[in-house]
């Protein structure tokens, strides 16, 4: 046992490993850990009363955008996910570290025989993801509601304004913004779900995007009062306005770590910041649009509904150089290697608004038959695999002298998941698509990560550290250890 300067006299980690010995072997009956999760524990003479726990549930995993499959977006979306076998513990290890004469950190390793991951799925066409940005939006700051099969109205709403004639389509300045998002539809999904470890500018913008709740719940608010008008309906009250310091903050601050991370693909290809190539493209678009957006927080300060919002995006003319340099935009930003530090700016060059139209006018939503495509839903399961959790615990004494547990993470150590879709007959009217779908699954990272990291999260519940935390205090006790210097 290794002592840290300030841990004194600290000789927990003796108490620990006697714990661990009583947790950690079958032949302890009720007081095996594995005995614990599967039965619970109750013991009313020492005031433990422990629930199964065999069960975590994860919850749903918003539609995720897979690929075009006969000219439509593809998407798959899970449902009522749970992790299950925990009660298949076997053994496990245990680390021991005194951090102070109170305070001693374990590490736990847990081994399982079989933990298994299922729940619901539905594949099939994605009208409400063609956005790759609002679909990350949702994902990461605020999660669909779980509420039967509904879609996220986050994302309807968004649909909505990309598809519908009263949407941004009543505009031509809205059609070239719609068509210069779906010239660059395939970039922005690449860049926005590129790996932290590959590009660390991608992980940056994910977690400031995660930060933005707020400001999402008011663009909503007002969003959703404007298609309430625009659609023939009276909503209630004022509409709803937006446009406060730390929205347009929130934005500007996304803005940044995605071109940031534009940027370092782009270097990554070996290609320059000059018209041609796909990453410099969306790097000058992305410029411009940003400061239409300065313009408009100049020219109409405080906070304003999205009717007037609407107008402005019908009525804005393309920004001069010279315009964009008394916004304090000389051009498109230059960052130093992974850093917000603008060391350069390089002019930008026109939008190709045609372009833009045409892929507008091709992407435009046509009438679908009833039964003219399909949904495919069903069941899943990951393979049986053996995996391993990691749970960081503390031992405190208090200034009675009494020794306490607290679980205080969970982390889940796992290569990849291998999911099995059930009802595979469902695909057969479309041949190849079951074989597509799996492989997509299963050879897609941020996918694979997002799974993994929903795992992590469900783990960390609560409820489940506070069962854990629960059977180390059952194991002091009937070891007679929760006295801290108990001999017995």
């Amino acid at each position: 046992m290794t002592l840290l300067p300030g841990a004194g006299d600290n000789t927990d980690c003796d108490l620990v490993a006697r714990l661990w010995q009583l947790l950690n072997s079958p032949a302890s009956g009720q007081w095996y850990l594995g005995s614990i999760i599967r039965d619970g524990l109750r013991v009313p003479a020492l005031g433990i009363d422990i629930p199964p726990f065999p069960v975590v549930a994860i919850g749903d995993i918003p539609e995720q955008t897979m690929f075009d499959w006969a000219a439509e977006h593809l998407g798959i979306a899970m449902s009522a996910t749970v992790l299950s076998g925990l009660d298949t513990f076997t053994d496990g290890t245990a680390e021991c570290l005194p951090v102070s004469s109170t305070a001693t950190d374990v590490t736990l390793t847990l081994r399982f025989g079989r933990i298994l991951f299922s729940g619901a799925y539905d594949v099939g066409a994605s009208g409400l993801t063609g956005c790759a940005l609002a679909t990350a939006a949702t994902l990461l700051g605020n999660p669909p509601s779980s509420a039967g099969d509904s879609a996220d109205p986050r994302l309807e709403l968004a649909t909505w304004y990309r598809d519908d004639p009263n949407g941004l389509g009543q505009s031509e300045n809205g059609k070239v913004l719609v068509g210069t998002y779906y010239l660059h539809e395939d970039t922005i999904e690449s860049v926005t779900t590129a790996p932290a470890s590959e590009v660390p500018a991608a992980g940056l913008y994910r977690q400031v995007l995660s930060q933005q709740k707020m400001s999402a719940d008011a663009v909503t608010a007002s969003t959703g009062y404007y298609q309430q008008q625009e659609s023939g309906e009276d909503p209630p009250g004022q509409p709803p306005k937006i446009g406060d310091s730390p929205q347009y903050a929130g934005g500007f601050k996304t803005y940044t770590y995605l071109n940031m991370a534009v940027q370092q693909m782009r270097e990554q290809a070996g290609l320059a910041l000059e018209p041609g190539n796909e990453f410099a493209d969306l790097q000058n678009a992305m410029a411009q649009f940003n400061a239409q957006v300065k313009a408009y927080q100049r020219d109409n300060p405080g906070e304003h509904d999205t009717q007037k919002i609407m107008g402005y995006v019908a009525s804005a003319e393309q920004l001069s150089n010279e315009q964009l340099a008394t916004l304090g935009l000389p051009g498109i930003p230059v960052h130093a290697p992974d850093s917000e530090e603008v060391v350069d700016h390089v002019q930008p060059w026109p939008l190709d608004r045609d372009r833009a139209l045409r892929a507008h006018a091709a992407r435009a939503p046509r009438a679908r038959a009833a039964d003219d495509w399909f949904n495919v839903r069903g069941t899943f399961s990951d393979q049986a695999q053996a995996l391993s959790l990691t749970v960081a615990a503390t031992f405190t004494a208090t200034s009675d002298n009494k020794l306490f547990a607290q679980a205080n993470s969970i982390t889940l150590r796992i290569g990849a998941l291998r999911i099995i879709l059930g009802n595979k007959d469902g695909f057969n009217s479309q041949p190849g698509l079951y074989d597509k779908v799996t492989n997509w699954i299963a050879n897609t990272p941020m996918f694979q990560d997002l799974l993994i990291s929903k795992l992590n999260a469900g783990l960390n519940d609560r409820a489940v550290l506070g069962h854990l935390s629960d059977a180390l205090n059952a194991g002091l006790k009937e070891l007679g250890l929760q006295e801290r210097h108990a001999t017995s």
